[in-house]
């Protein structure tokens, strides 16, 4: 028989003996089952009233915020899963999809069976320090950012009370690496690399004259370029950017991820850039060699792609990675892809005829904060110049 001791307000939650189970109960009204209607109480059982009283604080502080009375039932893979399908799926590209469920697995593995409530901020910091390691800054960085997204959804949602991401620390973050300016040998070794892709040649030149993204690259059509003569019959062109290559979700049938291409990585990343002469005259050499291949193949799926396998299939963005690398090791090469494209910010800061808007705009990049943080390093003469001006300027008041 319940026996009860000290009785509350439904909003306070009640605390009784019951003399059957030997127990001592704390039950908090939730409100109404939302399907039925029908009053919904969350009950637990205590050794002790001194236990009981402190459990029935802590009901109370629960439900203070509206937490759902489901809440306490969902399991963090249950929330991750739900949360990734309805609420970032919608909005995400593909590629992006896939780095947010790696993030998530990540989650998962290490404490997707705990209950959504009880993750404490050290649950995920652990994960952070030594799931993931120190020697993975940025996986960590971006572990940090999609999981305080996900928890943060989960406390709006009243399913917690607080975010325990909110205030996740990182591991120091490592010394950014050296810029390998590539010189003009760089520039010639690398185009005259032999490889078994035949757009490997154009697609250097490309780099070398744009500064593109990789995505970018190999999201080029040939529909990208406008090619035109001055009034002394010289050929020059533009090329507009506009899509990006991407590699999405594994392929049930095969295993293997897809590849895609979208729209390029933000709006401000739409630009139309020139095309000097001498690269007009190799695109139109390089799009005669492509269509004799073209017409020596069986099958060619993508004929509106300016760089395909051998066989007109979209090249693979890891594919040309791994090729780039492989040409850089063989040549003892330190520049990588990426800093090609460094160079192009680097050239054109040099030549003292450019500002930091004419660079944002070739580049594509968001905002010119980007710009001036991660693309203008100092050449050798630059530095020079600098030392000159510290010595005049130390003369003029000795």
């Amino acid at each position: 028989m319940a026996q009860k001791t000290k009785s509350r307000g439904n909003s306070e939650g009640s605390v009784f003996f019951n003399s059957e189970k030997q127990k001592w109960v704390v039950q908090v009204t939730v409100g109404n089952d939302p399907k039925t209607g029908i009053l919904k109480r969350d009950t637990k059982y205590c050794s002790t009233q001194k236990e009981a009283l402190a459990v029935r604080k802590e009901l109370v502080e629960k439900y203070s915020h509206n937490i759902s009375y489901d809440a306490n039932k969902i399991t963090v893979q249950e929330w991750m899963d739900t949360w990734f399908k309805v609420y970032k799926v919608p909005k995400l590209r593909e590629n992006t999809q896939v780095s947010y469920k790696n993030v998530i697995d990540i989650c998962i593995n290490a404490i997707g069976n705990m209950k959504l409530e009880k993750v404490q901020t050290i649950d995920l910091q652990n994960i952070i320090f030594h799931k993931i390691g120190k020697d993975k800054y940025r996986t960590c960085q971006y572990f940090r950012t999609v999981i305080k997204q996900a928890f943060e959804r989960a406390r709006r949602d009243h399913l917690i009370v607080d975010n325990p991401a909110e205030f996740l620390e990182l591991p120091q973050k490592p010394p950014k690496k050296k810029f390998v300016k590539p010189t003009k040998e760089t520039w010639n070794a690398l185009l005259g690399y032999k490889t078994g892709f035949y757009g490997w040649k154009l697609a250097i030149f490309t780099v070398f004259i744009t500064g593109l993204r990789r995505s970018e690259l190999l999201a080029l059509t040939w529909d990208s370029f406008k090619l035109e003569k001055d009034e002394q019959g010289i050929l020059f062109g533009h090329v507009t950017i506009d899509k990006a290559m991407g590699i999405g979700n594994k392929d049930e049938v095969t295993g293997r991820r897809n590849v895609y291409v979208d729209r390029t990585k933000s709006a401000t990343s739409v630009r139309s850039l020139y095309l000097p002469p001498p690269y007009c005259r190799e695109l139109l050499k390089y799009r005669k060699e492509q269509n004799i291949l073209r017409l020596a193949s069986k099958t060619w799926e993508h004929p509106e792609m300016v760089f395909t396998t051998n066989d007109g299939r979209y090249y693979n963005p890891d594919v040309f990675s791994s090729l780039y690398s492989k040409a850089c090791r063989e040549l003892g090469i330190k520049t990588t892809f990426h800093m090609l494209r460094h160079d192009m910010a680097t050239s054109m800061k040099s030549s003292h005829s450019l500002d930091f808007k004419d660079i944002q705009n070739q580049l594509g990049h968001s905002n010119i904060q980007i710009t001036l943080d991660t693309y203008t390093h100092m050449q050798e003469e630059d530095e020079a110049a600098i030392d000159k001006f510290l010595d005049e300027r130390f003369d003029d008041i000795i």
